[in-house]
């Protein structure tokens, strides 16, 4: 079965099974990560204070280069209302708002997952770690942007655009711009959390 979301300005089509498929692999990803981590390593292998508040920099700084993107006219894409659009009306304040809070409490959860996954690895919590991490979480949220419109309400209305693959439907230079923010926030992440892991 397929559906057809998105406003007539961007929209695109989707098979509902393989846009299940890719939205469960782009999300289940780092929550998989965080389980192993938790039952092989143990709660105490990473600095749970740490690695939320630097995640939660780390997006600031993800989103400050996301504006500064915007206004350079890289993309089109309003990702905070994209994510509250989910919840809220389309272009109101709370749809703003409450994409700002999804957004960061994500930044906090990816840095868990990044901290238990160099954890398993056996490899150093750093910028390098960092960098390699918002390179892998580029592709899931590339993945995430490809298939959200088979189940955001509203894109299936047809009250929001529609990313598109690889969310080119918001600029060619989308994917660029997210993979520049994501290599920001895993270098903010990694320096932070291994100058001042808030121990």
């Amino acid at each position: 079965m397929t559906v057809v979301s998105g406003t007539p300005y961007a929209r695109s089509q989707h098979a509902l099974s393989w846009s299940a498929l890719g939205l469960m692999v782009s999300m289940a990803v780092p929550v998989v990560l965080i389980i192993l981590g938790i039952a092989i390593t143990g709660w105490g292998a990473i600095n749970w204070v740490g690695a939320i508040v630097w995640g939660v920099i780390g997006t600031i700084a993800f989103t400050l280069f996301s504006i500064v993107g915007a206004a350079m006219r890289m993309t089109r894409m309003d990702l905070l209302g994209m994510l509250g659009n989910t919840i809220a009306r389309p272009g109101s304040r709370a749809s703003k708002g409450i994409g700002l809070v999804i957004h960061h409490m994500n930044g906090a959860i990816l840095a868990i997952a990044w901290l238990y996954t160099v954890a398993l690895l056996g490899l150093p919590a750093n910028w390098a770690t960092g960098l390699a991490w918002g390179a892998v979480l580029t592709l899931l949220a590339l993945l995430m942007m490809t298939t959200i419109g088979s189940v955001h309400p509203a894109m299936r209305s047809g009250a929001q655009d529609d990313p598109g693959p690889a969310a080119v439907n918001f600029g060619a230079l989308t994917p660029v711009g997210s993979l520049l923010g994501h290599l920001v926030y895993g270098v903010v992440l990694g320096i932070g959390y291994s100058v001042l892991p808030l121990v």
